[in-house]
């Protein structure tokens, strides 16, 4: 089986999840809103997931890593509605006026989740349609903690890295910095695995790099576009539960299409006369 030690990746992205979000979430985890444990729990549980999906196939236990795989099926809905209650949390904030950052920053805030939740769609639906192709469906599948990757290692830099430290709205700018030099980190990971996998079977992770170049170009270039925040605005006055249930029904199609695409033909029997 290929990768087989991308469980230590896995876990080390788990670390970087929980020092990252651990200021921000999970020491506050009774006082944060509903659409943070929506995106969190989902989130965490999917990262656990790829953790156990890399690790049954070198364990010989193959039969759980068939189970925990069509479990995914069911938990990729919540995943992607997870990301839209940030994303209603966004707008719902915009509007509001709550908060500098999401007013400064909200139609950037915008145009990241939307290529994420992009991202994870094609990169699942691409994992399912060639799991009878081990490096291409082992591939996708761990390409998609690498999109997650950016939020908690930005939130490290801000707190820790000169130069990108965030001590107060004085310095908010540099949030946006923050966020561009994680994802020139995820991008240098991709890097690495093209150098060090083949071309044609590190595919996956190329994939997974252009969606990281888009969300890097689109945040760090649009700044207070309009159609941007007249969506946030639109986002606002719609109810958090159709944003959501908009997020989930697009993560079950896709789902649902990749696990259709990704069929054997049936075995055709020749019978003699």
């Amino acid at each position: 089986m290929p990768y087989p030690r991308a469980a230590y990746a896995v876990l080390a992205c788990i670390a970087v999840i929980v020092v990252g979000f651990w200021a921000s979430y999970l020491s506050v985890y009774a006082s944060v809103p509903w659409q943070f444990h929506a995106h969190g729990v989902a989130a965490s549980l999917w990262v656990l997931m790829v953790l156990a999906q890399s690790i049954t196939p070198h364990a010989r236990m193959m039969g759980l890593h068939r189970a925990t795989g069509k479990a995914s099926l069911l938990l990729f809905p919540f995943l992607i509605g997870g990301l839209f209650a940030i994303i209603d949390y966004t707008g719902k904030n915009f509007v509001a006026g709550d908060g500098p950052v999401r007013q400064m920053f909200g139609g950037e805030f915008l145009i990241g989740l939307a290529i994420a939740a992009l991202a994870y769609l094609v990169l699942y639906h691409e994992a399912l349609r060639h799991r009878a192709r081990v490096w291409d469906h082992a591939g996708y599948m761990l390409a998609t903690p690498l999109i997650l990757f950016e939020s908690p290692l930005s939130r490290i830099f801000a707190a820790w890295v000169p130069g990108l430290v965030v001590t107060g709205p004085d310095s908010f700018d540099r949030i946006i910095s923050s966020i561009v030099w994680a994802m020139a980190v995820e991008l240098a990971i991709v890097a690495y695995l093209w150098w060090r996998v083949s071309t044609r079977r590190a595919r996956p992770f190329l994939v997974a790099g252009l969606f990281i170049v888009a969300q890097m170009l689109a945040m760090g270039l649009m700044h207070h576009v309009g159609w941007l925040e007249r969506t946030l605005v639109w986002i606002g006055g719609v109810p958090s539960a159709a944003v959501v249930l908009s997020g989930m029904a697009l993560g079950a199609g896709a789902a649902w299409s990749g696990w259709v695409a990704g069929r054997r033909p049936a075995r055709r029997t020749a019978f003699a006369a």
